[in-house]
């Protein structure tokens, strides 16, 4: 059996935090063998989709988070149950011993982050420059940050408004709290020189966890989030 590629990433969280990029083969069909661990209900959910590149994303992370799963579990790959829970957030079911994982995914590139002693999370996004990020500053950005993203030049705000909003949803991921209420209360700029993001101003629900920028591909920001 073929299966997805992942690719080890390194990051500065502790060891027991395993964090893996899986780039995505969009000539695959649904039907490849890859897929062959995918439960019925994630094979339909990929079948909804109307555009093939994202079928073949949400796929190819199911098949390769189900293989980290299946590494840290000793659990069949076939065999393990993924359910949100209250928050929407994917867990898995019926494990033997306590793990954690988040993933996320963004153009041609996807990413895992896995723990068996902490919660993590993980965030990439494209750095797209078709968008005016000052359209969405106030439902994103503390006013400090708009402050400062305005002092820089029109390219410098685009790429660091994008390692603003990977590092928010990293640490909101990690906490498995509510996105959009928190975005506003949560200050992670400017971004420090050691790559870690800074906890100058935080709500409480992501107060005790940390960050990190990672090192993305060409044209994608990520960060990763643990407690």
């Amino acid at each position: 059996m073929n299966l997805v590629d992942r690719f080890p990433v390194p990051h500065p969280g502790p060891h027991d935090v395993a964090l893996w990029r899986v780039d995505f083969a969009f000539e695959q069909t649904l039907a490849a063998s890859a897929f062959d661990t995918l439960s019925v209900d994630e094979r339909e959910r990929a079948t909804r989709f109307h555009r093939h590149h994202d079928a073949i994303r949400f796929a190819s992370m199911r098949a390769a988070l189900r293989a980290a799963l299946s590494e840290a579990t000793k659990i069949a790959a076939e065999d393990i149950r993924i359910a949100a829970d209250e928050a929407g957030r994917p867990r898995m079911l019926d494990a033997r011993m306590p793990v954690d994982f988040n993933v996320s995914h963004a153009g041609a590139h996807g990413l895992i982050a896995l723990s068996t002693r902490r919660r993590v999370g993980v965030d990439i996004e494209s750095r797209t420059t078709d968008f005016d990020w000052r359209d969405i500053a106030s439902s994103t950005l503390t006013a400090d940050e708009v402050v400062w993203l305005q002092s820089l030049d029109a390219a410098q705000s685009q790429h660091a408004f994008f390692d603003a909003w990977v590092a928010k949803e990293a640490l909101l991921k990690a906490a498995g709290v509510g996105i959009s209420e928190h975005l506003t209360q949560l200050t992670v700029l400017p971004r420090r020189v050691d790559g870690f993001v800074p906890d100058t101003q935080r709500p409480d629900a992501v107060q005790n966890l940390q960050a990190a920028w990672l090192q993305a591909p060409q044209g994608y920001a990520a960060c990763i989030a643990w407690f």
